[in-house]
């Protein structure tokens, strides 16, 4: 299959720099003042369960915080139903989609540029408005926090201090708020209209693992789907090879992903990408 990467690297950069946690430390005056997520009256009420501490690698463990193991992708991903034109909670559509993408994969080349340095940092989906956003990991909520594009990020760590930030980005009434333990799968908020106005019907939801900055301090995304929980991990990563064929094959089009050349289901790369 023809190699294609897909994103929108700029806004997601954008997302990104926007979302600066308000209850970290050493947070900026201007960030901490940023305009707070409205949430509604039947806010989520903590959990007495904690975290679950398993690292899925223990190479990447930073100062004594490993990363969390991902036992949910943010949304219900399931095998294609013709029947239906659903794949769990994701449709598929004839609408035309940025570079006939329903679902972006970490790392991938920015087609915009021949820069190689210009990759995906996060995974992108288009999904039906009102889908629910849920958690990738057992947690914290550190943030949430108003982004460019007049909807949110929620951002779930193992606490307020860790060094991994799982992000739930592009989302819109959200029923949780700062201080609230949460499991993984747990409903978060819902996939916000941002860029509906090109796809009428859907919306945008990204996720990322916001990971330890580089030598030089810049930011760094990790694949999500490289950390995934052992008992979840045959079952997403068959469902994403699923996904990403039963697409190819609605659109008639075998050229979209080169997944042939991808470390691993979802992860073009699995290295760290800048962003």
């Amino acid at each position: 299959m023809k190699k294609v990467g897909a994103i929108a690297v700029t806004l997601v950069f954008q997302a990104c720099t926007a979302a600066v946690p308000t209850s970290s430390p050493g947070a900026s005056d201007a960030a901490s003042e940023a305009s707070p997520m409205p949430l509604s009256d039947s806010g989520v009420a903590a959990l007495d369960a904690n975290a679950d501490d398993a690292s899925p690698d223990a190479s990447n463990d930073a100062g004594g915080d490993p990363p969390l193991p991902v036992k949910s992708i943010g949304f219900t991903l399931d095998y294609y139903n013709p029947a239906t034109e659903m794949a769990g909670e994701m449709k598929f559509t004839k609408l035309k989609l940025e570079y006939d993408l329903i679902w972006q994969n970490f790392g991938t080349q920015d087609p915009r540029t021949t820069d190689p340095t210009k990759k995906n940092p996060q995974p992108l989906f288009i999904l039906p408005l009102g889908t629910k956003a849920r958690s990738l990991v057992d947690g914290e909520v550190i943030n949430v926090q108003k982004l460019y594009s007049n909807d949110y990020t929620v951002w779930v760590a193992r606490n307020k201090t860790s060094s991994w930030i799982y992000e739930t980005e592009h989302v819109i009434n959200a029923i949780v708020k700062v201080g609230d333990k949460v499991t993984a799968g747990q409903v978060l908020a819902e996939v916000s209209d941002y860029d509906a106005t090109n796809h009428p019907g859907f919306g945008t939801l990204e996720i990322g693992i916001l990971a330890p900055p580089d030598q030089f301090g810049n930011p760094m995304h990790e694949c999500p789907f490289k950390y995934l929980d052992a008992a979840v991990k045959d079952d997403i990563r068959n469902k994403i090879k699923a996904l990403l064929k039963s697409w190819e094959d609605y659109l008639n089009n075998p050229n979209i992903y080169d997944e042939g050349t991808y470390t691993s289901p979802g992860c073009a790369t699995e290295n760290a990408v800048g962003g």
